[in-house]
């Protein structure tokens, strides 16, 4: 496998370092990431804990329906142009957050932060392999997706060590500088060796444009998708608000902070190797066959925090379990919308899957906190989880979405 892998990366490490650079720079708007200088937003700008609440989850629900009206442009524009485009937005915000002295400067910048990070840059990267690459879709997505658990792994230590040295704003400062001269010109470069690969791309999509390709209003009016997107949406739900209320989590099962800094990297050892292994696997049996398969890990991992289970070994386990949903979830729905749909409008589907998972990312906080707030238990809420996933299992299994 690893001797694929490289053959294949080697023949294409131009275009597939572009996708994993961006996708590494997504993290930017990550609430992973942003979560470290939430304290500090909170004394700059004198917000309560609700206030802080509601000034990121309205930022992340107007970043989610705006993706789904920007982010089909990506069929109709340049990938150079539109990466660009994305690229100065994400530096604005960086600059925004040093120079910010109002609440409404720091909504429009996470605002930024987290449409053209989490939303954008991860759009570009996915769309780009899946649209880009045919016979070896899995494996580049597989591959770009490292992007992510990288920055899960390096960007906190940053961030941290920034903090402490030059304050908040400057961090920012920082960042935003390190990004528009490590990034834009690297980007240019390695896309402009890249010309070869994504002209032959077009010119075989062109070929077969009438053959299975779907316009986004024809798969808004199909009924697997709206049946896919429970599970679909599964991972990114539970673990933005499994994350962001930890403490709850760590309290619940008496885990310490320090156990809990070990499972990320546990999780993030498991999101890179399920990545690589089932992008080789999705290349082999496709995303659709995989479907069925990749939320049992998260399931495992649910049923775990549901049960009475405290010793701080579980953890890990946990983390592990979720970690490999994750991972395998970046080349198994990555590669499914091609499949199912075609590749001529991938931008304008894959975005409208996107701005639904940054919905669901933006709820889950705020419902896990109601329900917290309204004691219900913690374990109350993973059962009613597992439920969930059970549920969302069983209707994209009913699909059919099957080889025959």
């Amino acid at each position: 496998m690893l001797k694929n892998y490289f053959q294949f990366a080697r023949a294409n490490h131009h275009f597939l370092l572009f996708g994993l650079l961006t996708a590494f720079f997504g993290n930017y708007g990550q609430s992973f990431f942003i979560a470290w200088f939430g304290a500090s937003f909170q004394t700059a700008f004198d917000l309560s804990n609700t206030e802080y609440g509601l000034v990121y989850s309205s930022a992340t629900l107007v970043s989610g329906f705006l993706i789904l009206l920007v982010g089909g442009l990506l069929d109709k524009t340049p990938l150079i142009k539109f990466t660009l485009f994305t690229s100065l937005g994400l530096i604005s915000a960086c600059l925004l957050l040093f120079f910010a002295e109002y609440v409404w400067q720091l909504v429009l910048a996470i605002f930024l932060l987290r449409f053209c990070g989490q939303g954008l840059m991860f759009h570009i990267a996915f769309t780009s392999m899946a649209r880009y690459f045919t016979e070896n879709r899995g494996k580049a997505i597989g591959l770009v997706s490292f992007g992510m658990p990288i920055g899960e792994a390096i960007l906190p230590a940053i961030a941290i060590s920034l903090i402490t040295m030059i304050g908040w704003r400057h961090t920012w400062l920082v960042l935003g500088i390190f990004f528009a001269i490590g990034f834009i010109p690297l980007m240019l470069w390695l896309l402009n060796q890249s010309k070869e690969l994504l002209s032959q791309s077009e010119q075989k999509q062109s070929s077969e444009q009438n053959k299975n390709n779907w316009t986004r209003k024809q798969v808004v009016k199909d009924k697997k998708f709206w049946l896919l997107m429970p599970a679909i949406m599964a991972p990114a739900f539970i673990v933005t608000g499994l994350f962001i209320h930890q403490s709850v989590l760590l309290e619940s099962k008496r885990w310490s902070e320090q156990w809990f800094a070990i499972g990320f990297i546990v999780y993030a050892a498991s999101h890179l190797k399920s990545s690589l292994v089932v992008g080789s696997l999705v290349d082999k049996y496709s995303g659709k066959t995989l479907l069925r398969y990749y939320l049992s890990p998260m399931l495992l991992g649910v049923i775990l925090l549901a049960l009475p289970l405290e010793h701080e070994v579980f953890t890990l386990v946990f983390m592990f379990l979720i970690g490999l949903t994750i991972g395998a979830s970046g080349p198994i729905v990555g590669s499914l919308w091609v499949e199912v749909y075609g590749s001529q409008s991938i931008g304008a589907i894959r975005s409208m899957v996107t701005s639904l998972m940054v919905v669901s990312t933006a709820i889950s906080p705020i419902l896990f906190g109601w329900l917290f707030d309204n004691a219900i238990s913690f374990s109350e809420l993973m059962s009613h989880l597992v439920i969930y996933l059970i549920f969302a299992w069983l209707l994209s299994d009913k699909l059919a979405l099957k080889e025959q």
